[in-house]
């Protein structure tokens, strides 16, 4: 009866992986991680038996302030909800992301990209970030199967029902939400983001209740931004940048015009990422045959709405106007922008995606 009990227990998921068997997959995992030698000396290899089992059901995620504006958090917890143990809301300094992606876990480990990070950072000083810790009933790769839910980062990689695909994110840029990749990932994470006493504190909590997951999803962000309304904030920009260069250039506003009106049809047509994306390229590259067409060099100046233009519609303008520059002229022309609307137009623009 014994054993039939047993396999009929772990059918239904009520048999829990044994201590050392997930001590086995940590210490397997340390070998990827030279930088959490330290980590796993002093934490891991003192874990609580009793709590090592309840580790391969635990997953850990954090919502970046873009996620939190367009309301992640809240189908997250739709489907989560009663899963969740542990819950935090802090701003994401740099100092402490850094920890968080130190060097050595997410930039040296083959098959990782994460050299958009500096652009990250500004994502997480534009508001505070959302932090669940999620325990499974029965799923014993239960962060594998969080993270493969989340989807990859890059839009033109993202699968159909993955997060990342249906809130079609512009780029690398505006990630969503970052979840960690393994089980000694989400220990080392875990433990920095809710800086417990003690580790196992994190992974040995019930669930909370009801009535904090109905707070939690109630939690906005001061501010929003969707992906239509980052390409519609492109285009209200450039044609806000047309008004500086009418009088002197009236050709230039006859030809760009017609191609700003279509990209305004495709956005509010929303036909879908790849679409979108395919047909936006196609009338960037548009207009900045138009722009290159019509610029004289010998009165091109890089601090112009010219410059700004040409710097949003073709990535070879970059060296003529970097971004870092691109604020300074922009208040200069008197088109101030937000913090949020800076970094949405640096997002768009950093995954430009050109046609054949």
């Amino acid at each position: 009866m014994c054993p039939l009990r047993n396999w009929y227990d772990e059918l239904r998921g009520d048999f829990p992986l044994a201590a050392h068997e997930v001590l086995r997959s940590l210490a397997a995992q340390r070998a990827s991680y030279p930088v959490l030698e330290r980590f796993y000396a002093r934490h891991v290899e003192g874990f609580d038996p009793a709590v090592l089992p309840k580790l391969p059901r635990m997953a850990f995620t954090i919502v970046t302030p873009d996620g939190v504006m367009q309301g992640v958090h809240r189908r997250l917890l739709d489907q989560y909800g009663d899963m969740v143990v542990a819950y935090r809301v802090r701003t994401m300094t740099p100092e402490l992301a850094e920890r968080i992606y130190v060097d050595g876990l997410v930039t040296d480990v083959p098959g990782r990209h994460i050299s958009s990070w500096w652009i990250k950072r500004k994502v997480f000083d534009l508001g505070e970030s959302l932090g669940l810790l999620l325990r499974h009933p029965s799923d014993d790769g239960f962060q594998e199967t969080f993270t493969a839910a989340k989807g990859r980062s890059d839009p033109l990689l993202a699968e159909p029902g993955t997060l990342r695909n249906a809130y079609r994110t512009p780029n690398k840029t505006f990630a969503l939400l970052h979840s960690s990749d393994d089980l000694l990932s989400m220990v080392y994470e875990a433990s920095v983001f809710f800086e417990p006493g003690r580790i196992e504190e994190l992974f040995d909590r019930p669930a909370v209740s009801a009535a904090e997951v109905g707070a939690l999803r109630s939690y906005a962000a001061p501010a929003e931004m969707s992906r239509i309304e980052q390409y519609r904030l492109l285009y209200r920009v450039k044609r806000r940048l047309l008004i500086e260069i009418a009088a002197d250039r009236p050709g230039v506003v006859e030809h760009l015009l017609p191609v700003y009106d279509a990209a305004d049809a495709v956005v509010a047509e929303n036909p879908g990422f790849l679409a979108e994306t395919d047909a936006i390229a196609g009338l960037l590259k548009e207009e900045a045959g138009i722009l290159g067409a019509t610029a004289d060099p010998a009165r091109f100046a890089p601090a112009s709405a010219l410059a700004c233009l040409r710097l949003l519609a073709d990535f070879a303008a970059y060296p003529q106007l970097p971004f870092a520059q691109f604020a300074a002229v922009l208040e200069a022309l008197g088109v101030p922008l937000s913090a949020l609307e800076l970094t949405a137009l640096e997002s768009l623009f950093f995954f430009y995606r050109p046609t054949a």
